[in-house]
């Protein structure tokens, strides 16, 4: 029945707004992301990744996962000191708390 379900959501994306949301199942998102579907599960079991669940299906809105996504900057060396110099210069010296 699920099954069948899911079927007609690929078919006719416009019923129930799915098109409308973007989502995608695992595997769509595994494709999407370029991760295995062994890690999209290990991320959703540990809360790392925006995900939706409605009984044991997991849904991904592709707008949540291009987020959280650009959500992961990696800092540059100078704007790790430039942050660590602004920390320093913000704490007041000697003050025990």
């Amino acid at each position: 029945m699920e099954e069948s379900v899911d079927k007609a959501f690929a078919k006719n994306s416009n019923s129930f707004g799915k098109k409308a949301l973007d989502m995608m199942n695992v595997e769509q998102a595994s494709d999407f992301l370029n991760l295995a579907m062994a890690t999209i599960y290990d991320k959703t079991s540990k809360n790392m990744i925006p995900h939706k669940k409605k009984g044991n299906k997991l849904y991904f809105i592709r707008a949540e996962l291009e987020k959280w996504i650009l959500e992961g900057d990696v800092k540059t060396d100078s704007q790790l000191e430039e942050m660590a110099l602004d920390y320093v210069m913000r704490k007041p010296f000697g003050k025990v708390r």
